[in-house]
């Protein structure tokens, strides 16, 4: 079957089934007709983990800088006990509302404060809000 390629140019709708599903995602296209991408749910997980990669490597390449990485900055820190044991959900949240959860162990959990603490030693004189504590 061959393949049909898709050039969008603009985002212009996200959608979700009722009853969760599947999702469909809106482009306009060059010419100014809109297409749509519509999945099952079980796609958007390969594209949450997918899409910072893609970010990133697109930030390289553009600018021929290894080094650079995509920063989303953080206006929320959550941290919960999770269900599981031995377990924290950390939860960063931007001013605009993209949210990502991540589930630690204790040893991560502490490998956090081990970094805040060194970083407060290197740079005794930087702003507080260059190293603040997780709340």
């Amino acid at each position: 079957m061959p393949r049909q390629e898709i050039v969008g140019q603009d985002l212009v709708s996200c959608e979700m089934a009722v009853d969760g599903s599947r999702f469909r995602m809106g482009f306009a296209q060059p010419d100014g007709s809109i297409c749509d991408l519509d999945l099952p749910s079980a796609c958007l997980q390969s594209l949450v983990m997918t899409l910072p990669r893609m970010m990133a490597a697109l930030l390289r390449a553009r600018h021929g800088d290894e080094s650079l990485r995509f920063v989303y900055p953080t206006e929320q820190v959550r941290i919960e006990q999770a269900a599981e044991p031995g377990k924290l959900i950390l939860t960063l949240t931007t001013a605009d509302g993209f949210e990502m959860a991540f589930a630690l162990n204790d040893a991560l959990f502490k490998a956090f404060e081990i970094a805040r603490h060194r970083l407060e030693r290197e740079a005794p004189n930087a702003p507080s809000s260059a190293v603040s504590p997780l709340n």
